[in-house]
């Protein structure tokens, strides 16, 4: 139930920070903002906040986004308001992902949303989410010894997962239609966990990216980056590293998968290595990681917390910190 009202969030503002910026990601599983101070070099994150809303989940098949799900969103968006208040509202950069992309009343929660948020929602498309993406873990690993290499970065969202392909710029990028929110409801739709419904969901991933596999391979790549919670997630439960980068690789895996096996349903899923928020949705993100891994043919995914928020901030930090833009704007 929306109880703030915007006006609230900003009766008592205190003086803009000018060298403040904020990048607010608002995906199909969650909401995640971040707040830098530009005035170091590299930038110094002084704040992240993330909140499980499931938006996604409130998508009906005719892409109508529910009052409950819209309820929710805003409820999360008068929290990360309220934390955003000395951050001016030209440096608040707020991009929208798979759910906003196709609802079809997604104006419903915009309106609202920019009124608690004093700044402009831009709905991003896959293929811009996938060179935001692509830029935060560049940027991430700007200093690393492997940032120099060629890269393959995997992003598995909520809706939509974004595979892109280069070396500090993408050249070759791709949002495919798949997501451990949209992937939960669709293989595990009674919310049991069986070997015939997991080994469905990874044939369906692996089918999802087949066609575009060949091109991946073509334009080449000297290690595979993931960016995402779920691989986050997986890579934690692998347990391994390598130069000082968290990784999965064909073995964690397995054992990953032997233990989802342990459980009987989606809600008894616990597994204290994680966050609770990731229990439900990790079996649909374990399936879609390992048939990318099957398609195209990986035997190791390291893990990179740079992803589309940090990719957001370094590109509006190149542009002096300019608004995205100045209304919402869908982009095909």
């Amino acid at each position: 139930m929306r109880t703030t009202n915007n006006r609230d969030i900003h009766l008592n503002q205190v003086a803009y920070k000018p060298w403040l910026a904020a990048a607010l990601d608002l995906g199909t599983n969650s909401f995640h903002v971040t707040i830098v101070d530009t005035r170091a070099q590299p930038y110094r994150v002084l704040f992240r906040y993330g909140q499980k809303v499931q938006l996604g989940a409130g998508l009906d098949q005719a892409n109508f986004l529910s009052t409950d799900a819209i309820d929710r969103g805003l409820n999360a968006i008068q929290i990360m308001a309220s934390q955003m208040t000395q951050v001016a509202p030209q440096n608040r950069h707020i991009v929208a992902t798979n759910t906003l992309r196709v609802a079809c009343n997604r104006q419903d929660f915009i309106q609202p949303a920019e009124e608690f948020l004093q700044a402009p929602i831009q709905v991003i498309s896959g293929k811009r989410e996938a060179e935001l993406i692509f830029a935060g873990v560049a940027d991430e690993l700007a200093s690393h010894s492997l940032g120099s290499q060629d890269k393959l970065v995997i992003d598995i969202g909520g809706g939509s997962t974004e595979i892109a392909c280069g070396r500090d710029t993408p050249k070759l990028l791709n949002s495919f239609p798949m997501g451990c929110v949209v992937y939960g409801k669709q293989f595990f739709p009674d919310r049991r966990i069986t070997e015939t419904a997991l080994q469905a969901a990874v044939d369906a991933a692996r089918q999802c990216v087949s066609s575009q596999v060949a091109a991946y391979k073509q334009q080449g790549w000297q290690l595979c980056i993931g960016s995402s919670g779920t691989i986050k997630a997986l890579a934690t439960l692998s347990g391994k590293q390598q130069q000082g980068l968290a990784m999965v690789t064909a073995d964690s895996m397995a054992n990953i998968e032997k233990r989802i096996m342990q459980f009987g349903s989606l809600d008894e899923v616990v597994l204290n290595d994680l966050r609770s928020d990731r229990w439900e949705i990790l079996p649909a993100g374990y399936a879609i990681t390992l048939g990318i891994m099957q398609a195209f043919e990986l035997s190791e995914l390291y893990f990179s917390s740079g992803a589309l928020r940090e990719g957001v901030i370094a590109s509006q930090i190149e542009a002096q910190t300019k608004p995205l833009h100045p209304c919402v704007k869908v982009l095909n």
